[in-house]
């Protein structure tokens, strides 16, 4: 997940850092108002199962019925949530710009950030851990190898500066699996790339792995693809069969004469294997690393740097969760020192509050070691941009 409502993200008190957050969140005296769009308040529920809790939902909204029937879900004006003295607004937006205008909006009301007014996601997950005693991540990445049929000169996996093909043993990953779900109770999303998802050799004994011991913890299991492979028979039959979730890349203007997406997708939609096509747009970030890197900054700057990026997708390999996919990457090519404050080991064993504040960005330091050397992945923070997909000469 992003976070945007924890600026101060030093590890001072491991495992205690959201005491005081969770004080506020499970005071059974207070009353809950989400905010934002009907359609994102009502995913959001469905998402963390608000619905079956014994919270009472109030939606702040101009409708007189929710989408969805239910007699726990009440939609009340704005001025009664203002009004009520024991009420905490949640905002459940992704987009930072939405956050921040909601931000704005209640602190001239006199709402506190992480008081009584909360972040969608941060608000859940703190529910979550300190209230059910589950830990429920949104997305995890799973590398598989780093074989590829294109060749990105800003691949944020850095794909290009392998020195030599990794092809991750599946014993490994069934191992990491053990170990993820050992502690983890749920992954919302979680997705297997490379390089090319489909190129990996054993991919289907992995999925099948996964589906049969943690299918119950698992919301979505996603392969990548860049389309411009197809998937055999017997990769669309277990994508059918553990119900998995093809996320196809839109390269048909870097790499038309490469680039099958249409064609891929339609094989998967053919034999019943779902399918989302991850629309690109016009440009990528451009994160600097390993060449045009950022300009030095203080310590300060960094953790200011840290928060803007906000970076949500995490990469799990070895036994470690590392806070950054792209610090990962960048670390396993062999071009960036691993160091202890980027990630948490999960061999040494560590509490669901510790994961939680880690999760949050927590850390020694307050930001990663790689933010030393990456612009950064979020528009916040990089205003450097580059069209996507361009190809970079091999050898």
């Amino acid at each position: 997940m992003r976070n945007f409502s924890i600026r101060d993200t030093v590890w001072r008190n491991p495992g205690h850092e959201l005491d005081s957050i969770a004080e506020n969140i499970l005071n059974r005296n207070h009353h809950f108002y989400f905010y934002g769009k009907e359609s994102e308040i009502l995913s959001f529920i469905r998402k963390h199962e608000f619905g079956t809790s014994d919270m009472k939902i109030n939606i702040i909204g101009d409708s007189q019925e929710p989408a969805i029937s239910d007699d726990e879900i009440t939609i009340v004006p704005e001025k009664d949530a203002v009004d009520d003295s024991k009420g905490i607004i949640i905002h459940v937006s992704h987009d930072r710009g939405e956050w921040e205008q909601a931000l704005d909006k209640w602190r001239k009301r006199g709402y506190e950030v992480n008081r009584n007014l909360f972040q969608g996601e941060v608000f859940a997950a703190v529910y979550e851990v300190y209230g059910l005693g589950e830990l429920r991540i949104d997305r995890i990445e799973i590398f598989l190898t780093s074989i590829c049929t294109l060749n990105c000169e800003k691949c944020i996996a850095y794909i290009p500066y392998f020195k030599k093909p990794k092809i991750t043993s599946l014993q490994q990953l069934k191992e990491d699996a053990d170990l993820l779900f050992r502690t983890v109770d749920y992954v919302h999303k979680l997705k297997l790339l490379g390089g090319e998802g489909f190129l990996y050799p054993y991919l289907i004994e992995y999925v099948d792995y996964l589906h049969t011991f943690y299918g119950n913890q698992i919301g979505s299991i996603r392969i990548g693809t860049n389309g411009t492979i197809f998937p055999n028979k017997e990769l669309l039959e277990m994508c059918k069969r553990d119900r998995v979730t093809v996320d196809i890349s839109d390269y048909t203007q870097a790499v038309p004469n490469m680039c099958m997406l249409d064609e891929v997708k339609n094989v998967c939609e053919a034999n019943g294997v779902a399918v989302d096509v991850k629309r690109t747009g016009e440009q990528w970030l451009d994160m600097g690393f390993p060449v045009n890197l950022p300009q030095e900054k203080t310590e300060e700057e960094l953790r200011e740097h840290f928060y803007k990026c906000a970076m949500f997708c995490r990469q799990f390999f070895d036994g470690k969760y590392y806070f950054c996919c792209s610090n990962f990457a960048a670390v396993h090519t062999g071009m960036f020192s691993e160091h202890e404050n980027d990630y948490v080991d999960f061999r040494k064993g560590i509490s669901k509050k510790e994961l939680l504040e880690f999760e949050l960005g927590y850390s020694s330091m307050g930001h990663t070691t790689f933010c030393k050397v990456c612009r950064g992945g979020s528009e916040e923070a990089n205003p450097c941009t580059i069209e996507v997909a361009r190809q970079r000469r091999r050898g």
